[in-house]
């Protein structure tokens, strides 16, 4: 890596920023413009070191994703900053994390990997196949009838096999809470945010056993077998 001198005072002084932001922050002390602003810098940031090499690209591309994400949590949920009292065991974040995995693996749905950035945001990253399959199980646990794509994931579908799944995987999430997405990454890999919320709820979703299909009616073999049964009586007779 080639070392330069110009960019480390701008560095240190976006270092010594960020620090002093925070330090001054709490759940009780953000707006919405400073949540923006603080966003807008983390994807400049991730922007700038993207350039770096394509392997810095792949890694930092989940970026603009969870800023989306967060952003969308902001509008649309009411006082998100307000705090919310102890955290629910449930939603610790490891305890989600662990759980999703082995969810997704007890599925067969191997090569993923989960990520939590921060509280609010939980990242899974699976395969174009293995986000299509997750896609039908979690609309076959909620019974979800066939997705209505939102405005933005209408191109997606039959784009090819990474942009259909992302659009399948992001309308099935929807039925889990607000603040889920799916998008694919350049690696051609699909990447999909969840709430904590959301994220208890699919683990829940993939950890239940399907109700068994009802076995054929018993009463009316059985009703058809004494008919047959008298038929031949009466035959004899």
């Amino acid at each position: 890596m080639k070392h330069s001198t110009s960019l480390d005072p701008l560095a240190e002084n976006a270092v010594i920023a960020v620090c002093a932001l925070a330090d001054a922050a709490g759940p009780d002390r953000w707006s919405s413009g400073a949540v923006d602003d603080a966003a807008t810098a983390l994807e400049v940031l991730a922007g700038a070191l993207s350039e770096l090499s394509p392997e810095a690209a792949e890694l930092l591309e989940v970026v603009p994703a969870a800023v989306a994400a967060l952003r969308e949590r902001v509008e649309h949920t009411p006082d998100p900053f307000l705090p919310s009292g102890r955290m629910d065991r449930g939603e610790d974040p490891a305890v989600l994390s662990t759980g999703l995995r082995r969810a997704l693996a007890a599925h067969s749905l191997t090569g993923h990997r989960v990520h939590q950035l921060g509280p609010a945001l939980l990242t899974v990253t699976l395969d174009p196949a293995h986000a299509q399959a997750l896609a039908v199980l979690l609309a076959a646990r909620r019974e979800l009838p066939r997705p209505t794509p939102a405005i933005e994931d209408e191109p997606r579908w039959g784009a090819g096999p990474a942009e259909t799944a992302a659009a399948s995987l992001a309308a099935a999430l929807a039925g889990y809470g607000p603040g889920t997405y799916a998008r694919v990454l350049a690696s051609g890999q699909v990447t999909a945010g969840l709430s904590p919320t959301a994220a208890v709820q699919v683990t829940a979703a993939l950890n239940t056993r399907p109700t068994p299909a009802a076995p054929a009616s018993r009463t009316r073999r059985v009703g058809s077998e004494t008919a047959g049964r008298a038929s031949t009586q009466s035959a004899e007779w």
